[in-house]
Parts: C-alpha cells; structure tokens; sequence
C-alpha cells in the first residue's frame, strides 16, 4: 500500500497541500481518481508521492510484506528513479516518448531499463529473449501491435498517450500514478485510452491513482473517488457521490441544488 502522510507543500503564501493523508491500494489492482478544481492541489501530490517536489512536512510510505510481516518503509527522501525501482511509477499530462522512434523501440527502451540493460553492438541477441516477449505482451495490452512499427510523432494523440502509459507498465509498476491520460484526447477516444488503462491495471494487479476532469469516465471506472479542493481532502468514497454529494457537486461542476 502506497500511503501520503500529512503531505504539505507551500509555494510563497500558497499552501497547494494541506497535510494530505490517504492510502492508494488497499485492494490490488485499486483504481483511484482524483478530482477537483484547478488549482486544488492534485498534481502537487502526485509530484509528492514520486519525488518530484519535496515535501515541507509529512511523509511518503510504501507498506508491503516481507515473510508474512508488515513492513513499512519511508521514501520521503527518496529519489525519483530509486522509487520507481520500488515499483511507484507515473506518466505525465504532456507525453514523453521518444519521436523518432518506432512505437516498438519506445517500449523496449522502457523495457530494457526495467531489466537493467542496454542494446550493445550485437543489437537483439538470445540474451533479450525476455525483454522482447514483455514487449510482445505490452503491444497486445495496449492495443498497439498493429502499428508496433509505426513512428511515434505521427500517431494520433490518444496511441500516444497509450504510448506513454505502456513505456510506463514496461517498468514493471506496483503502483502508476497518472496526470490526466485523456488531456488532449478527442472525446470520442477518451473512453478507448480509460478502458484500455484500466484493463492493462486489472489484468497485472496495478494500483492506479489517475487524475482525471472527465467525470463521466470517472463515475464509470473508478474503484474510488478523491476530491481535493484548496489543498485539502474534501471527499473521500464510492464514485456515486458525483451524484448524491450536492455539496460536492457546488464545489466541484459549480452546481447549486
């Protein structure tokens, strides 16, 4: 279980994070959405968790069981490469691929640093069989093998969003913090890149914590809901709260009832 302990972030007199305390992953494969206004602190906390930002006060914990123990161990100091070797992995709002590459070379540049290797002059040998077959299973989870050999900057933008997702499943994530998979995504592909992210997490036991606007697909796929709103945790609980919360609602969509 990844878990935020009293995360506090301060930028001048803005307080972004408000001693924020939740836990992500109570149930494998949990699928968690933050939500709420611009401004309310969602991507601060992401930066948070995977080390991007320090923290002013509070903590960052990874609990996990070792011989039937508990253990936890704090990663507050930690740095952003050293936890995603923990398995706390995260994509980005803007895509970060490699343009001139094929989609397949994406993945296994992904792949390969998963395994802790690099190509040599002998390029593929018997000593990558490994390495290619989790990208085999990668293409197929992200629906990419058709286009496997396709240059990444002339995809349209929601392959390359999945894309970007797929280079981070290559890294063998526990845990996928993700800022907005559907930024930028026509509408009528926004439901396809969700639901392929979602069936990627379920079928490998991903915890995901997604930060999303669109609350149709956050009312569809989410195991859990998160409001932030000035900094703080203003909600917690089943994503039906879009709909009976209308406090909730008037801070959230603007929607006075």
């Amino acid at each position: 279980m990844l878990e935020a302990r009293n995360l506090r972030k301060e930028f001048g007199e803005l307080r972004a994070t408000d001693d924020v305390s939740l836990q992500f992953g109570k149930t494998e494969g949990e699928m968690v959405f933050i939500v709420g206004p611009n401004g309310a602190g969602k991507t601060t906390l992401i930066n948070l968790l995977t080390g991007l930002l320090e923290p002013d006060r509070g903590s960052v914990v990874i609990h996990s069981e070792e011989n039937g123990t508990s253990v936890e161990d704090e990663i507050t100091d930690m740095a952003p490469e050293d936890r995603v070797k923990t398995g706390l992995v995260r994509s980005f709002q803007i895509v970060h691929v490699f343009e001139e590459m094929t989609v397949r070379e994406n993945v296994r540049t992904a792949a390969l640093s998963r395994y802790d290797r690099t190509l040599s002059m002998r390029s593929l040998d018997d000593g990558h069989e490994d390495v290619e077959q989790t990208i085999d299973d990668l293409l197929v989870q992200f629906r990419l093998e058709d286009i496997e050999h396709e240059v990444a900057e002339t995809l349209p933008h929601g392959d390359r969003k999945l894309l970007d997702v797929a280079m981070s499943f290559a890294l063998d994530p526990q845990y996928l913090l993700l800022d907005e998979p559907t930024s930028g995504v026509a509408t009528q592909e926004k439901e396809y890149v969700i639901e392929t992210i979602v069936e990627a997490s379920e079928a490998e036991g991903v915890t995901t914590v997604t930060i999303e606007h669109d609350m149709d697909l956050v009312k569809e796929y989410a195991d859990r809901l998160v409001v932030l709103h000035e900094g703080s945790v203003f909600r917690e609980g089943e994503p039906e709260l879009l709909e009976t919360d209308s406090e909730l609602r008037r801070v959230l969509l603007g929607v006075d009832e």
